[in-house]
């Protein structure tokens, strides 16, 4: 791509960008955004990739219930991946979810204090470079923050 040019956004499956376009598609998710860059190399020919698949495995668990209102979110770690991403909600297992974490290097996150009262679901991508993302995990098991010992529960 020519140094300044922008990256061309269009709405448009990858089935149909390779038969239209001769650039590399990358995107999120199925129903996201796609971006077209230019494959360095490519003279021209059409290349498809699938999109990654979602992170399995995600679990949430009380870190250390007696002592502390955190909660560890693990998962399995996926072929190819450079980071990961974490989300949680506190509304439903449905969502709504916002990022909590980003640029993880490992199969785990820790969070910081929690809310007491108040329960999380979390949800987790996984980032392949700075172009590919994959579509979130399935919502993990429900934790909940107590306001006495033990400070964190699982329902």
């Amino acid at each position: 791509m020519k140094q300044g040019a922008r990256p061309l956004a269009l709405a448009l499956t990858a089935v149909a960008l390779t038969f239209l376009l001769p650039w590399t598609v990358t995107g999120a998710g199925a129903a996201g955004n796609w971006v077209v860059h230019v494959a360095a190399g490519s003279k021209g020919e059409a290349h498809a990739q699938a999109l990654p698949s979602a992170p399995t495995g995600v679990s949430a668990t009380c870190a250390a219930p007696t002592i502390s209102k955190t909660i560890k979110v693990s998962w399995t770690a996926v072929t190819h991946a450079t980071t990961y991403a974490v989300y949680d909600s506190t509304t439903s297992a449905t969502g709504p979810y916002s990022s909590i974490a980003s640029g993880v290097a490992t199969t785990s996150w820790t969070s910081g204090t929690l809310t007491t009262g108040t329960n999380y679901w979390f949800e987790v991508t996984v980032n392949f470079g700075s172009n590919w993302v994959s579509a979130k995990s399935s919502a993990t098991g429900e934790s909940t923050i107590n306001g006495v010992n033990p400070f964190c529960i699982q329902p």
